[in-house]
C-alpha cells in the first residue's frame, strides 16, 4: 500500500467541567461525541524522508511546518521510523471553533501512517503526546474525557442527536479562554457525571443539566455567542451549548423534522455559517 485515506469526524462538547491548573494545565472533564462533519487525509509515502502539505477545504491560515499534520508525521517517523511522506488535508472542520479539527487531523495523520506502514504501533500515546484530546479523536464516539483530555472513557448511547451548528465569525484563542476563566471564577456545579448518566439512561433531565464553563469566559471576545445560543433555543433547541472553548455553538433538536424547521428559520441570518449534523 503506497496511499492511504481517513476521514475523522469533528467531535462537539455537551459537557466541560474545567477544574484548577495542575502541572501548567487545567484538568477537565467533559462528555463529547462526534458528529457528522469531516476532515479527510490522504497520505501517500515518500522515500526521501521529506514531508509536504497541501490543503484543500477550509484552510488552516498556518504554514505547513506548523501544521498539526505534519506535526503527527514528523512525531510518527522519530518514533517508530519512515520515509517521508505527502499529505493531502480537506478540511471540512472549522477552524478555531471548539470542535477539534486540529486534533482530528493529528488523528488522522497518525492512523493513515500505521495502515500504510502495516503496523500496529501505539499511536494513542503519541496522539495523547501531540494534542490534548487527539487520542479521543482516534476512536471517537460518544465518551468522557478527562485529566488534559488524554483519558477516554467509552459511553454507550443509542440515542442520534440532531444538531445545528453555527460557526463562529472568528476564533477564539484556547489559552486567552482559560486565562479568562482563571480570573472569573467557576461558578457552576460539576455535571458530566450526571448527565453522562442522564444520557445512558435515556432520561430528559440531561438537557436541563448540560453546560460548558469555558462559555462565559468565551463570551469577552465574543459577545455574539449569547445571540446565537438564545437563537438556537428561540427556534426550538431542547438545548444549545458552545462547543470547547468556542467559537462554534451548537443546538439539540427532538428529530429531524424539527432541525429542518429551524434550518430554514436560521438558515436567513446565518447562511453558510449554518451547518446540519447529528451524532455518530
Amino acid at each position: 500500500m503506497k496511499k492511504a485515506k481517513v476521514k475523522i469526524p469533528a467531535k462537539i462538547n455537551l459537557t466541560l467541567d474545567v477544574f484548577e491548573k495542575k502541572d501548567g494545565y487545567h484538568e477537565i472533564k467533559s462528555l463529547v461525541a462526534s458528529v457528522s462533519v469531516f476532515d479527510e487525509i490522504t497520505v501517500r509515502l515518500r522515500s526521501d524522508g521529506k514531508i509536504t502539505l497541501k490543503e484543500k477545504g477550509i484552510k488552516s491560515g498556518c504554514s505547513a511546518e506548523k501544521n498539526n499534520a505534519v506535526k503527527a508525521a514528523c512525531e510518527y517517523f522519530k518514533e517508530f521510523g519512515g520515509r517521508g511522506a505527502d499529505i493531502i488535508l480537506n478540511k471540512k472542520i472549522p477552524v478555531g471553533g471548539g470542535m477539534g479539527g486540529s486534533s482530528a487531523d493529528i488523528a488522522g495523520t497518525l492512523k493513515a501512517l500505521n495502515l500504510l506502514y502495516g503496523e500496529q504501533n501505539d499511536i494513542k500515546g503519541l496522539a495523547d503526546k501531540i494534542g490534548s484530546d487527539a487520542g479521543y479523536m482516534l476512536c471517537g464516539g460518544f465518551a468522557v474525557i478527562s485529566g488534559r483530555g488524554e483519558k477516554v472513557s467509552k459511553v454507550k448511547c443509542e440515542d442520534r442527536f440532531y444538531l445545528l451548528i453555527i460557526k463562529g465569525e472568528g476564533q477564539i484563542s484556547a489559552k486567552d479562554c482559560y486565562e479568562k476563566f482563571d480570573e472569573t471564577g467557576r461558578g457552576s456545579t460539576e455535571c458530566t457525571e450526571k448527565a453522562t448518566e442522564y444520557l445512558k439512561n435515556g432520561k430528559e433531565e440531561f438537557f436541563d443539566v448540560i453546560k460548558n464553563d469555558l462559555y462565559i469566559p468565551a463570551t469577552a471576545f465574543a459577545p455574539y455567542l449569547k445571540e446565537e445560543i438564545s437563537e438556537l433555543k428561540k427556534s426550538g433547541a431542547k438545548a444549545a451549548l458552545m462547543t470547547g472553548s468556542g467559537s462554534c455553538v451548537y443546538g439539540i433538536f427532538a428529530d429531524k423534522k424539527e432541525r429542518e424547521v429551524a434550518y430554514l428559520a436560521l438558515k436567513k441570518t446565518y447562511k453558510e455559517r449554518l451547518i446540519k449534523a447529528n451524532t455518530l
